[in-house]
């Protein structure tokens, strides 16, 4: 079983190695942070995503920035890292990356991010050992956790939290000063992996002697942390510290506010329900659903079942009161949060394989539903994917000639691979529809909006308005009404009002709302 997923994630990262760039598409870099990067980092070759909408990239890119100066002493790193303070204290698998790569530039960013794959093979032994004793549903389970969305958004972007899950785990299958010891490396690689302790924790009598334990296991674990935080605050002095990054909210919200977008998008979006065994492997809207369907399971199922001696349950019982807190800002791009229910989703399939009850079928394939998306999502980084922009709408006019085009007041076209929009710049911006048949057809647009801030906005035929509301700020899935179409140009106008802003991608300029997404289809009246 590991053998054949190993197989697979090599398969994956050799399909994206080329002579020139090594393996760096993992690093996720956006030409934002390249331009302002270290001076080593622009010179060094590597793969940069030409979609506009990839401007900024990810977050691997600035902890292999870090590999090339782990003691971070180059001033540009000022500019260089989004938030100095915050991302140099996870400066572990940055000094791994720079001695495996013998402090030459190329070698060092593409070890960086090969590194998930090589703590993988630790992950995967370790795991394979906790489930190893518990038969058919322990395979099953061992399975499920080897290719779980966790890690593989953890790789795809070649991320922290893979290495510091790998060593969290370690420490508990460890336990004792050893255990304490690795702790302290994971912390080391994030911060948040203290939260460990709860598992590593003595918590058995006689009293006295847990109490004097766990204070020599907190000091191992989080002494060597602390002397490189000061170390950081001093080479980053005058920096203001941030710790949460405005990730956590209270409990239920972000995750609440995630469903309530996914029910819009169920109703007007372009998941195809006819298809819905299909759309399990390839709907990134569906998935949404399917990470709270799983994750809901999996943290009731390890409430249900506690066991306060098994160190796993405690890291996972405590994992899930701190993912409840997770806020709508990392729950919008869904898949970011899978990485962080990894102890939840580890509690849950050993706890679930230790109890093959009848109903285990069903625990089962609802803690795991998410899995098969992330699977072919990482599979499909081994193709190139093509700079030339999408249609900018799907048409699904049901043989008549129907068809619309952005008019006046939109920004150009940005796209993402088949994802594609444009920012109103104006307070009017206009779509035109054109019906090349003789007689008059309906018609229905339906499109995602998107607005930085809250904004009114309404949607005019003529004189006629067809839609009024309030835009949040986020995301919206709207269905215009079906309207007449006559034969020739009918013109819709998007009027928006509130304050401009900045747009969050390459697109130049002050904007007011974005449209994505845009589906035009013939409807009967």
């Amino acid at each position: 079983m590991a053998l054949a997923a190993f197989a697979f994630l090599l398969r994956v990262y050799a399909g994206i190695w080329t002579p020139e760039h090594g393996i760096t598409k993992f690093l996720r870099v956006g030409r934002e942070f390249d331009d302002r990067g270290l001076a080593v980092f622009r010179a060094t070759p590597k793969y940069i995503d030409p979609f506009p909408a990839h401007r900024w990239g990810f977050d691997g890119q600035l902890y292999a920035q870090m590999a090339l100066d782990p003691l971070l002493r180059d001033p540009q790193l000022h500019v260089a890292l989004d938030n100095p303070p915050y991302r140099g204290q996870r400066i572990l698998v940055s000094w791994l990356a720079w001695i495996a790569g013998l402090g030459q530039p190329f070698w060092v960013i593409n070890a960086y991010a090969a590194m998930n794959l090589l703590f993988w093979i630790p992950f995967a032994w370790l795991t394979g050992r906790l489930f190893a004793p518990l038969g058919w549903s322990g395979l099953a389970g061992f399975a499920a956790m080897l290719l779980t969305c966790g890690i593989i958004e953890s790789m795809q972007a070649s991320l922290t939290d893979l290495p510091s899950f790998t060593l969290i785990v370690a420490a508990l299958t460890v336990g004792g000063t050893a255990g304490a010891g690795l702790l302290a490396a994971a912390a080391l690689v994030r911060s948040t992996s203290l939260i460990g302790f709860v598992g590593l924790a003595e918590i058995r009598p006689p009293w006295r002697e847990a109490i004097r334990k766990n204070i020599v296991y907190g000091l191992i674990a989080v002494v060597p942390l602390l002397l490189w935080v000061a170390y950081v605050l001093w080479r980053f002095r005058g920096r203001e510290v941030g710790f949460d990054g405005g990730n956590l909210t209270m409990p239920f919200r972000g995750m609440m506010e995630k469903l309530g977008e996914f029910s819009v998008t169920a109703l007007h979006g372009p998941i195809r329900w006819h298809r819905i065994i299909f759309e399990f492997f390839k709907s990134y809207e569906l998935h949404a659903a399917l990470t709270i369907v799983s994750i809901v399971t999996q943290s009731v199922y390890v409430a249900l079942h506690r066991d306060w001696k098994n160190p796993l349950w405690r890291l996972g019982a405590v994992a899930a009161v701190y993912f409840s807190c997770i806020s709508f800002l990392s729950w919008e791009s869904h898949f970011t949060i899978t990485r962080h229910a990894l102890p939840i989703t580890l509690a849950f399939n050993l706890l679930l394989a230790l109890r093959p009850t009848k109903a285990w079928l069903i625990w089962f394939l609802l803690g795991n539903c998410f899995v098969p998306f992330g699977i072919r999502y990482f599979d499909q980084m081994r193709f190139e994917k093509t700079p030339r922009p999408p249609a900018e709408f799907a048409a699904k006019a049901s043989g008549a000639a129907l068809q619309a085009a952005y008019a006046d007041g939109w920004s150009p076209q940005q796209w993402d691979g088949e994802s594609t929009w444009r920012w109103a710049r104006a307070p009017e911006a206009t779509l035109v529809l054109r019906n090349a048949d003789p007689a008059p057809v309906h018609a229905e647009l339906r499109l995602r909006v998107r607005s930085r801030v809250a904004r009114p906005l309404e949607v005019r035929q003529g004189g006629t308005v067809i839609f009024r509301g309030e835009l949040p700020a986020g995301r919206r899935t709207l269905a215009l009404p079906a309207i007449p179409v006559a034969p020739g140009e009918t013109t819709l106008v998007f009027a928006a009002g509130g304050e401009t802003t900045e747009a969050d991608d390459d697109t130049p300029g002050r904007v007011r709302f974005l449209l994505e997404i845009p589906l035009l289809r013939r409807v009967v009246p």
